[in-house]
């Protein structure tokens, strides 16, 4: 319910209340879990008729940059994090169960042989140290029988333990909170630094509660609070087992909303970092932040977001020892007014081995259009495509541009999902430290020939080929499994003429461009699960979430043995991988799409339907689905020769061409001159015409594998049968796949008027 009169900061957030705060009365917007507060009267919206209309406009600027358009962005992003984070944090945790009992075995083993020429005096004192922990440790039993045990470290200390205890991994990697970074986490630090062999151990008992975090406001012991041990009072929060660290940098954080929502809608997150480097920004950030009371979670930081990222992969040397904690992040979102291209390299850097990084380019009109071939080239390091697949060529062009970035370090990348949105693009992108893994990109990078002034088509060129190679001498177990690796080679070229081989238009380059998947079909499809499940009030924007994560599974259709690559898969320990990775040899060879009124401006003929168009390429055996950059579209692994010979029997068949519409010359005129001839025709097929096996379309799906031979490699032997049954989705749920104009004036705004 609306209120009208303000109320301190202090009171409890709600949508449309007024909000006093240092003189200044806000009000309050409402976004998911997030409230964020704005000055009465800003301005959310571009009107270009605002100053003809009212003079000098009735709204005021943005000091701090706020678009309600992009909800739809930070919808997807939740529940992106969300998924990733899930499927992280369990790993993690199997991780440290299945590694503890190892590192238990290792530390014993080392102490033992640091221990073993010590003369029966030191062994007495052993002895007697051991008595005293048992003292200690019947003393510390609870209610339930189970007490605080201490184990010795190294150094002399003992140390305590409940159970399974954040520190019996012992390595970073392992993803889970130890002991030190525990204690650091609530307030205090552990001091476990190895002792001088000469100096005489003391006892220092350490009551560590595993999974705390700092929301707990549990206190710590401190090695100098004195020598007895504070045993745990609430025995089921000890039995809890050890939280995994999931940390969030929001490196352009402007108002704070994406830190908030990640902190309210993510559960499982233990600290988030809400960067800009505008003090408007950060102050806009801390009341924010304070309103939503989310203090104990979210760090506000002002400084330059690569500064930051850089400061936190290289910490000053002053910070190495044995108390130094982990700066990295396991998730960095950028999301900039403009290009993310100078925040890649420092992003990189900051994160954790497996993390994700998250990664919005709202300069459509650089990497989407060739009007500024020379920037697109300068930011991203190649030249843009033409056409109605730009937007998908711009895509491909800015993760080439992350991958070349990373495996400068030994990084890789797996993009996760991978959309054209609005005026934007929005990449979710797995990075791993795997050298391995980094050889694999000159056979994941491809330049495209466009025809981008005749008649659309393209071709691909790659830079590389990964070989797999079986080996020789195949093992009786490794018959289902046989070993194998991968050759590496200079890819051969050129793939085109210089003339395009259907108009005989002139080919332009484009690229290089990422030539692998855009999307990991298994990750999609757990977040299109959640959110079906998501809470429609909250996600406002879910019908439109649906539908376009049902488009982008649509698309890896085309992708041979897509369901094989992302299949679930079962752990050696038994339980399953949900999300497994994405092979590193997997290539989209079928990229881009094209619209069929496009083509039918081409040859000056009645577009097509688009089911008709894609039941005639179903029924010719190839695979048929759409893509979610643009309505209309049709994404297949027909070669355009086939696509042109169904467009010129849709012409001879359908719709023909009037007399006179084309000039010879043109683009449409050369592709009609190979053309069916209706005398060649015997009994409605024309002559070599071969009819598909089997031919029913009761039984072909846009997944249906065609028998072997087939299509033929001569276009004008298949029999082209316009099928519209054929070509219609498969009836279900009715789904919001692309943009509805939510209001007039909507787009990417203005940028801040904020000064740092």
């Amino acid at each position: 319910m609306a209120m009208h009169t303000p109320v301190p900061i202090s009171a409890s957030p709600d949508a449309g209340q007024l909000v006093a705060h240092e003189g200044t009365v806000y009000d309050t917007v409402r976004e998911g879990r997030a409230y964020i507060l704005i000055p009465p009267n800003t301005r959310t919206s571009v009107d270009p008729q605002a100053k003809a209309k009212t003079g000098d406009g009735s709204k005021k600027p943005q000091n701090v940059f706020y678009n309600p358009i992009q909800q739809f962005n930070r919808d997807l992003s939740v529940l992106a994090i969300k998924a990733f984070g899930e499927d992280l944090c369990e790993k993690r945790s199997l991780k440290y169960n299945s590694g503890k009992q190892q590192a238990r075995k290792e530390r014993k083993r080392q102490r033992k042989a640091a221990q073993g020429g010590a003369g029966e005096d030191e062994d007495e004192g052993h002895r007697g140290t051991k008595r005293k922990r048992a003292a200690v440790q019947e003393e510390g039993q609870d209610g339930d029988g189970q007490g605080v045990k201490l184990r010795k470290t190294d150094n002399g200390a003992a140390e305590s333990t409940l159970g399974p205890t954040a520190g019996d991994d012992g390595e970073e990697e392992h993803g889970v909170e130890d002991a030190q970074e525990q204690t650091s986490a609530v307030g205090g630090a552990v001091n476990s630094g190895p002792a001088s062999s000469d100096r005489e151990t003391a006892t220092q008992v350490e009551a560590v509660v595993a999974g705390a975090s700092a929301a707990d406001g549990t206190q710590d012991h401190h090695p100098g609070d004195g020598d007895k041990a504070t045993p745990i009072v609430n025995a089921d929060q000890a039995q809890q087992p050890p939280k995994p660290k999931f940390r969030i940098l929001d490196a352009l954080s402007a108002t704070g909303l994406r830190a908030i929502r990640y902190a309210t809608e993510i559960p499982f997150v233990t600290s988030i970092t809400a960067n800009d480097m505008d003090r408007n920004a950060t102050k806009s950030i801390r009341t924010n932040v304070e309103h939503n009371k989310l203090g104990h979670v979210i760090d506000v930081n002002t400084a330059n977001a690569m500064a930051h990222m850089y400061g936190a992969a290289f910490p000053p040397a002053n910070s190495h020892g044995p108390n130094h904690i982990n700066g990295k992040y396991d998730v960095i979102d950028l999301d900039p007014y403009g290009t993310a291209a100078p925040f890649i390299d420092s992003a990189l850097q900051a994160l954790n081995d497996g993390g994700l990084l998250c990664v919005t380019c709202t300069d459509s009109g650089v990497f989407a259009s060739c009007g500024y071939s020379e920037k697109t080239f300068s930011l991203y390091g190649g030249m843009p495509v033409k056409g109605p697949h730009s937007h998908e060529g711009g895509l491909r062009i800015i993760l080439h541009s992350i991958a070349s970035s990373a495996a400068k370090y030994g990084l890789a990348i797996e993009p996760l999902l991978s959309l054209s949105i609005d005026f934007y693009v929005r990449m979710f992108i797995r990075v791993s430290r795997s050298p391995a893994d980094v050889k694999f990109l000159a056979g994941r990078t491809m330049l495209v020939y466009d025809c981008d002034a005749g008649c659309g088509a393209w071709n691909t060129q790659m830079f590389g080929r990964n070989v797999r190679q079986t080996g020789k001498k195949e093992v009786k177990s490794q018959q289902n499994n046989p070993t194998f690796n991968f050759k590496h080679t200079i890819a051969q070229g050129p793939s085109v003429d210089r003339l395009c081989e259907h108009c005989h238009s002139k080919m332009h380059v484009a690229g290089p461009m990422w030539a692998g998947p855009l999307h990991n079909a298994a990750f999609v499809g757990k977040v299109l699960d959640d959110a079906r499940a998501a809470d429609s009030d909250t996600y406002q924007t879910k019908p439109r979430i649906e539908g376009m994560l049902d488009t982008a599974l649509d698309e890896l259709v085309v992708i041979d043995n897509a369901e094989e690559i992302w299949r679930t898969i079962k752990r050696e320990d038994g339980t399953l991988e949900t999300m497994p990775k994405t092979p590193p040899e997997t290539l989209d060879l079928h990229p881009f799409f094209f619209i069929p009124s496009a083509l039918s401006k081409v040859i000056h003929c009645v577009a097509p339907p688009e089911a008709a168009f894609k039941g005639a390429l179903r029924h010719a055996g190839y695979r048929a689905t759409r893509s979610h950059c643009k309505p209309g579209s049709i994404k297949t692994d027909a070669p355009w020769t086939v696509v042109w010979e169904v467009m010129r029997e849709w012409v001879r068949q359908k719709q023909p061409i009037k007399a006179g519409a084309l000039k010879e010359g043109l683009a449409g005129w050369h592709i009609m001159q190979a053309a069916r001839k209706a005398e060649d025709e015997r009994d409605g097929t024309a002559e070599g015409e071969e009819s598909r096996p089997d031919d029913s379309p009761d039984i072909v799906t846009e997944t249906a594998v065609a028998p072997a031979g087939w299509p033929p490699a001569d276009p004008k032997r298949i029999k082209v049968v316009f099928d519209e049954v054929l070509g219609k989705d498969k009836p279900g749920k009715r789904l919001v796949r692309y943009q509805q104009n939510p209001r007039e004036n909507w787009g990417p705004m203005s940028r801040a008027k904020g000064s740092a």
